[in-house]
């Protein structure tokens, strides 16, 4: 038996789907740093987010994770070299940029009851997250899961990502989960299975719409259900 239940988020508990794609969502965008005096093409807008993001990528280390805060924030210097930009200002942006891109936000069948009868085993939850707190953490609230969590870790906060070592090491130094009294449940063969055995973790694995095509066997110390009611048995 495990006394520690981690959780990955999207795809796993929360059933999403977003379109930063379509032109329609980037003129939305183009429009809102228009009416702050940001004036954007939106197609030149698309490109540059997506730039930005690839240059703070590329001058990080394997495992790290982007800011798309600083992202958001460069996309104001840019255009306005003078404005100070108040992380409320970060903030409202980032909801605007979710709100216009987002098509489906809600949990899975299940998933509020499976929590329910961890809770009741006296178990303890945790959230280990590739997701950027700026949506993640308004999205936890929307969708109830907040008060579930003995705690949360963000990969935008960590500064690392699944399935980064650093990133499962967290668990242990800021919450005392040791990684042999706790079970890891994702839809990520790589991020969820193989970044748990990496630290000796065990992991159950969810096959979701969310998933990507798994590419390797999955570790000899997980196990795949079908779906998140599932878990139950396994706690």
């Amino acid at each position: 038996m495990y006394k520690n239940i981690v959780f990955d988020l999207y795809g796993t508990l929360v059933d999403i789907h977003t379109d930063e794609d379509k032109p329609e969502f980037w003129a939305k965008v183009a429009s809102y740093y228009g009416k702050r005096g940001a004036i954007y093409d939106p197609q030149l807008l698309s490109n540059r987010y997506r730039e930005l993001i690839a240059e703070q990528a590329a001058s990080m280390p394997a495992g790290a994770e982007v800011d798309l805060g600083q992202v958001f924030a460069h996309l104001y210097t840019e255009k306005i070299p003078s404005i100070h930009v108040e992380p409320r200002l970060i903030i409202d942006t980032a909801a605007a940029f979710r709100r216009f891109s987002m098509e489906k936000l809600q949990l899975f069948d299940g998933v509020i009851e499976m929590m329910d009868g961890l809770k009741k085993a006296g178990k303890k939850i945790y959230l280990l997250s590739n997701a950027q707190a700026l949506f993640a953490r308004a999205e936890l609230q929307m969708t109830g899961l907040t008060e579930y969590f003995d705690g949360i870790l963000l990969s935008s906060d960590a500064g690392y990502k699944k399935p980064s070592r650093e990133f499962y090491s967290l668990l242990a130094t800021e919450f005392g989960a040791m990684p042999h009294e706790s079970l890891m449940v994702g839809n990520d063969d790589l991020a969820d299975c193989h970044g748990a055995a990496s630290v000796g973790m065990d992991s159950l694995y969810i096959y979701t719409e969310q998933s990507p095509k798994p590419e390797r066997p999955l570790p000899v110390n997980c196990q795949q259900v079908q779906c998140i009611k599932e878990v139950l048995h396994y706690a």
